[in-house]
């Protein structure tokens, strides 16, 4: 009976061995922020996944070790609730290279189905031919989904799937930045509403200093400010060109089709200098540009009506 548990436990334990994640790392220190490490893993899974991380999220790794001017070992670790990533390699002035090795810990599972959730990634891992639970804990254990954050974010009305969590835990979705965009008056907003504020760079703060520039949009329409660039910024170059009383989706359309200050001034010294900003558009629209208006003058047709040169260009297709 011994013999027989013994054998068992000799089994397990090289089961879990053959089911480690290992591969290798480079890592160059961030040149924006000093405290944190632009780290690159490679594994026979994944290929290649890139990511920054502050220095702290890993034991027994120093910024002496790291900016080294001499080739220096290292052993490290990333310790969170899904597992261990272990690496080893060197570092010098900022640059590392090495291996690692990942230890899951499966107990993590079923804390989180202790949650009421479902332990897999389906909703963001459509393609999971060759995912394994490890390769999971892993992808859970690098962006540190633990089940306190999980449950911060349930304690604020967010019951959603494992994968929604991660997701919010990439983009650093936390309780604090969700009440801090209520406060701005968008109410309660969606994981996926939440997740494109961060991605768009449509943050607390860009929402404040476009305020505080007399931009009182919809969260929508904020997005679409950063996605094209129609900024205040943009609008005072506009405004010195006398369009200053443009609305907010006239000079999102000059973003999207291209007038700029260049192409207003061209047109300017071309004799148009008054067009209104929908002619603006329409000839950017039709492709009517400076140099199709030079061509019908070597043409002899000069002083063409906007509206009558977007007919030519289109006769010309």
């Amino acid at each position: 009976m011994k013999r027989t548990l013994t054998l068992s436990l000799v089994v397990s334990l090289l089961a879990t061995a053959a089911l480690a994640l290992d591969g290798a790392w480079t890592a160059s220190v961030d040149d924006k922020d000093r405290d944190h490490i632009q780290f690159n893993l490679t594994t026979g899974h994944w290929n290649n996944m890139g990511m920054t991380l502050p220095v702290a999220a890993f034991a027994n790794l120093t910024p002496s070790q790291i900016n080294a001017a001499t080739m220096t070992a290292v052993n490290f670790e990333m310790r969170r609730e899904a597992g261990t990533v272990s690496l080893e390699g060197t570092f010098r002035n900022g640059k590392g290279a090495g291996q690692f090795t990942f230890a899951p810990d499966r107990s993590y599972i079923e804390k989180i189905r202790a949650l009421g959730l479902t332990f897999d990634l389906n909703d963001r891992h459509r393609h999971r031919e060759n995912r394994t639970e490890d390769d999971d804990l892993f992808t859970l254990t690098l962006h540190d989904v633990s089940t306190a954050y999980i449950k911060s974010m349930q304690a604020i009305g967010y019951n959603t799937t494992l994968g929604k969590y991660l997701t919010m835990r990439i983009f650093n979705i936390t309780p604090e930045y969700v009440k801090e965009m209520e406060s701005l008056g968008f109410g309660k907003l969606s994981e996926d509403e939440l997740t494109e504020t961060k991605i768009h760079r449509v943050t607390p703060q860009y929402v404040r200093d476009m305020r505080a520039a007399g931009w009182n949009l919809t969260l929508e329409e904020y997005k679409s400010s950063r996605i094209h660039g129609a900024t205040p910024e943009f609008a005072a170059e506009m405004k010195k060109l006398g369009y200053g009383d443009l609305f907010f989706s006239d000079l999102l359309a000059f973003r999207i089709h291209r007038v700029t200050p260049e192409f207003i001034t061209a047109l300017r010294q071309l004799g148009y200098e008054h067009l209104s900003a929908d002619e603006l558009v329409a000839l950017r629209v039709h492709r009517v540009t400076p140099e199709f208006i030079q061509e019908l003058r070597s043409a002899g047709y000069e002083h063409v009506p906007a509206e009558k040169l977007v007919a030519l260009k289109s006769l010309r297709r």
